[in-house]
């Protein structure tokens, strides 16, 4: 279902604050600061707000045992936007495989206990830092994950600010964001799309479009059924290509169809995917692949390519990002195809892309949504691999 915009915003003169108390606005006192803007009607429930009675709030830390269970809820001081930067009022967050590896201790150096997780959500506008323009409380924003990355080339620089590992992520009622990463949502958006889309929409147009390249009318190939792949589905068929997508799941494989899939595999049916695609396509083979299998299996992946393929390595699902490559150089050459690494992508990237699928009023698949509390549980169902797109928190 399409969001509804919320009221305006209006300006707030009063002296006294509006905090957030069991669904309904209200003065408090004492006077302390303002952190919110005015919400007329009784109608802050209506935007996904919970109220609270203190200047606290609430986070999941990753704590000092590796795993779900080692998670924990704990309790802050509200958050202040520093010069250049804003706060943002959390409305839900959402699930990367990547925020698994973090809590695995697989994802780059050991985190603090107190990091808070997740590098994706969506909010509105608090409050804005000094020297901030152009943005106002209560507009809906989300932002990369590389939260210095704005446009340009890749550095190793931008894991310095990574949402949810070497940074403070969104599993939290608040987060502080540079003011420039942030990104307007489209206004059809539903909460839970954008919430899960940063990630995702930014690491397929960096594969697929910066990369890739791709053209109205070339073949996609999709690996898999997670949030990655669906929303390279969604994103080709926006962009008039065709895609072709995998799954061991005939059900999965269904709901692909449904979304636009053009060719679909399902690969324990026929381990020999590559020759399935081959066979489904007239011999033609995948133009652009966004890779999510990884180096394991990348001999299939250039099995299933067509000549001057360009394939975008996303993940290693099949293994781990230490997995050496079993691929035929002479298969590479002979079909000029050619292989880039992805990490992640900017926020030009993620804006370019957003407004793709907002014109096309595509709206992100989410599979399953948990309430904060249930955080974990939330977890546990990205760790069983039964979704198909995304998994959204509600905050």
């Amino acid at each position: 279902m399409a969001a509804v915009s919320p009221p305006r915003p209006a300006p707030i003169t009063s002296t006294g604050s509006f905090v957030r108390m069991a669904g309904s606005w209200r003065n408090s006192a004492p006077p302390t600061r303002i952190t919110a803007w005015e919400c007329p009607d009784n109608s802050a429930s209506r935007w996904g707000y919970q109220q609270r009675d203190k200047a606290a709030m609430k986070a999941w830390e990753i704590g000092s045992i590796t795993g779900i269970d080692g998670m924990r809820l704990a309790e802050r001081a509200d958050l202040v936007a520093g010069p250049g930067q804003v706060l943002v009022e959390v409305i839900a967050a959402g699930l990367n495989y990547r925020d698994l590896m973090v809590l695995e201790g697989r994802y780059g150096t050991p985190k603090p206990a107190e990091r808070i997780p997740l590098a994706d959500g969506v909010g509105r506008i608090a409050a804005l830092g000094e020297g901030v323009t152009g943005w106002s409380p209560g507009e809906r924003v989300i932002a990369p994950h590389f939260s210095t990355w704005i446009d340009g080339p890749y550095s190793l620089s931008v894991f310095a600010a990574d949402l949810g590992s070497s940074a403070d992520g969104w599993l939290a009622q608040q987060i502080v964001l540079p003011a420039a990463a942030l990104v307007r949502v489209p206004d059809a958006m539903s909460d839970l799309g954008a919430a899960t889309v940063s990630v995702v929409a930014a690491t397929v147009w960096h594969a697929m479009v910066a990369f890739g390249q791709v053209q109205p009318g070339e073949l996609v190939l999709a690996q898999g059924t997670g949030g990655v792949s669906v929303f390279a589905l969604q994103l080709a068929k926006a962009l008039g290509a065709q895609v072709a997508i995998t799954s061991s799941s005939d059900a999965k494989l269904a709901r692909c169809r449904e979304l636009g899939a053009d060719f679909t595999v399902n690969y324990h049916e026929r381990p020999d995917w590559a020759a399935a695609l081959l066979e489904a396509t007239g011999g033609r083979g995948a133009d652009v692949v966004v890779d999510t299998l990884g180096f394991d299996v990348l001999g299939e992946t250039v099995a299933a390519c067509a000549v001057n393929a360009r394939i975008g390595t996303v993940g290693a699902l099949s293994g781990t990002p230490q997995a050496q490559a079993g691929v035929s150089q002479g298969m590479l050459i002979a079909r000029n195809i050619a292989i880039k690494g992805i990490a992640s992508g900017s926020r030009a990237m993620l804006e370019a892309a957003l407004d793709v699928i907002g014109k096309a009023g595509t709206e992100p698949v989410v599979d399953a949504t948990f309430a904060f509390a249930d955080a974990q549980e939330a977890y546990r169902h990205l760790a069983a691999g039964a979704h198909l797109g995304k998994i959204a928190i509600t905050i």
